[in-house]
């Protein structure tokens, strides 16, 4: 047996367990970062202050979903399970978010029902609140259908964002504005998709890497990193997996948060 023995095994027992979607490859250095990449997708029950854009109030109030967003509102607020309202696909291990990768924006379908009792995901809808997650706060962009124009590489949401709480902008600042290649928002979305980084202007500003980033395979860079972390502890601790298999593996599922 191997130590990547171990961690197949370790990962084969969680997706089964939580019904995670995962591809098995040949590549054995992949499956622990895609483990990470749903990880990083999952969002923990934990109270949140929420805070709403100015500019979101008065399309909430107007959305015909109002009172099912107020009611999501209030599930951040108070800790509760969010993740039914993601995307089915944050619960499969090999789908890329793109959007949250690049941005670190989320977003959420707004139906509190679902079409069977037993299913995990509410159902879907056209219409999604978009959010970004910062600690323990939840920073609610705006309100948006699916099918509108460059939904996903609209930068207007980072104007959006700026406009409200550029402290979280602030980090990620690198020039003003007028770096090239000066993308508009349906080529940041090919050029995305493509698995290229780039920055991106906004106004008189640049930014680059507001979320965790990607590899050209589309992978998280920060997935990427956690997962050579736990590699760089096998390293170091090859001894105890040839002297004492159970306490090695005790030991790594708590190096993978598990």
């Amino acid at each position: 047996m191997r130590p990547q023995d171990l961690i197949n095994d370790i990962l084969f027992e969680f997706y089964k367990k939580f019904n995670i979607k995962h591809k098995i490859t040949g590549d054995d250095s992949v499956g622990l970062s895609r483990y990470y990449n749903f990880r990083l997708k999952f969002i923990e029950a934990k109270p949140r202050r929420v805070l709403i854009s100015k500019e979101s109030i008065k399309n909430i109030f107007l959305s015909d979903h109002k009172n099912d967003i107020l009611l999501l509102l209030d599930k951040m607020k108070k800790g509760m399970d969010i993740n039914p309202y993601q995307s089915k696909q944050s619960f499969n291990a090999d789908y890329h978010d793109m959007l949250f990768n690049d941005w670190g924006i989320r977003h959420f379908h707004l139906n509190h029902n679902k079409q069977k009792p037993n299913d995990y995901f509410h159902i879907r809808t056209g219409n999604l609140l978009f959010a970004k997650f910062e600690g323990d706060e939840a920073y609610i962009l705006d309100v948006k259908h699916h099918k509108d124009k460059n939904v996903w590489s609209n930068t207007d949401i980072i104007r959006l964002i700026r406009n409200n709480w550029n402290h979280i902008l602030e980090p990620y600042e690198v020039g003003s504005g007028s770096w090239y290649p000066n993308f508009n928002d349906e080529e940041i979305g090919i050029v995305r998709n493509k698995g290229y980084i780039f920055s991106i202007n906004v106004d008189d500003k640049t930014y680059m890497m507001l979320g965790d980033g990607y590899a050209v395979s589309g992978d998280n860079m920060e997935a990427t990193r956690l997962a050579i972390e736990v590699y760089r502890w096998i390293g170091k601790n090859l001894e105890l997996f040839e002297k004492d298999v159970e306490t090695f593996k005790k030991q790594l599922k708590m190096r993978m948060h598990l």
